[in-house]
């Protein structure tokens, strides 16, 4: 009898050993359901972040590529601007020295008109002169 009563109560206490595992079993059960959510959520995170970093990247590049052909664009434009900015001082400065030879040829026909003028003044007063001379 006394035996029957301890393996009564090694059956009750392995019956309270099997609910505690088999609780235990459960909450770890529901644990790993909860972690397997988890990790889930975790997941499909990560891949929303991974494409949302794979669009702004791809933003990021096609935004490079038009700064990168502006400023090639705008760089071409600048060289040929001060290719014609070159090309027109030294235009200017050929018209300035054209301007100036033009002003000196002018001034010294001016001066050698006005020299015949002089001369033949000159020419008429000795005439004069002459005449004058010849009839005192």
């Amino acid at each position: 009898q006394v035996s029957q009563n301890e393996l009564d109560w090694f059956h009750k206490d392995l019956e309270t050993q099997m609910k505690k595992w088999q609780q235990e079993k459960k909450e770890n059960r529901e644990n790993l359901k909860a972690l397997r959510g988890t990790a889930k959520k975790h997941s499909d995170t990560n891949e929303r972040y991974l494409k949302t970093i794979d669009d702004k990247e791809k933003q990021y590049n096609v935004c490079l590529n038009t700064f990168l052909e502006t400023s090639n664009k705008f760089a071409n434009e600048k060289g040929k601007l001060e290719d014609l900015i070159k090309k027109s001082q030294d235009d200017s400065q050929e018209c300035e020295k054209r301007a100036v030879k033009a002003e000196v040829s002018v001034l010294q026909t001016w001066k050698e008109t006005e020299i015949w003028k002089l001369k033949g003044s000159i020419a008429k007063a000795e005439g004069n002169l002459r005449m004058l001379k010849g009839l005192s």
